[in-house]
């Protein structure tokens, strides 16, 4: 009998340190909680992406990077820790850029190229462009573009719209 009462209060116990370690989200299942990943997500919540207004309700700066015009490609990474996107913009801050392309890599280790192809202006903005998927989480933005005969450095900035905007 005290075996029973002994393994039915081990049991209780390893249940209590389940529902304490994987709580139960929204949808009803459980979800483990990663503390490194907590600690990040409270790191860098006050340093959250600003909004721009003039793209409209849910974009938001991704990052931004002073591109050498010698050079044929800029890497910005992103992380997670932003959010989760549908769409993205690159504008041109201060000088002309020939936009190639932007080669996007999501966390999940797949990449994917959207096409520009179209020189843009000083103070000016790419199309819209979506991504793959529904929503998607972006690691690292590679922006390829050509050189221009303005020469010297130009900054961009990479805009995303957030899923449920």
């Amino acid at each position: 009998m005290q075996n029973n009462d002994a393994d039915a209060r081990n049991e209780h116990a390893r249940r209590d340190r389940e529902m304490t370690q994987t709580p139960i989200n929204g949808s009803g299942f459980p979800t483990k909680v990663h503390r490194r990943g907590f600690i990040a997500l409270v790191a860098a919540f006050p340093f959250a992406a600003r909004a721009d207004p003039s793209l409209g309700e849910g974009w938001i700066l991704l990052g931004e990077s002073r591109v050498n015009l010698v050079k044929n490609f800029s890497i910005v990474p992103v992380t997670l820790a932003k959010g989760l996107f549908t769409g993205l913009v690159v504008e041109a801050v201060d000088k002309p850029i020939f936009i190639e392309s932007i080669e996007v890599t999501f966390t999940n280790g797949e990449t994917s190229e959207l096409r520009v192809r179209s020189i843009i202006s000083a103070g000016s903005r790419t199309r819209k462009m979506l991504l793959p998927g529904l929503v998607r989480g972006i690691r690292v933005v590679k922006i390829i573009y050509k050189r221009v005969p303005t020469g010297g450095t130009a900054t961009v900035r990479i805009h995303g719209r957030r899923s449920g905007a």
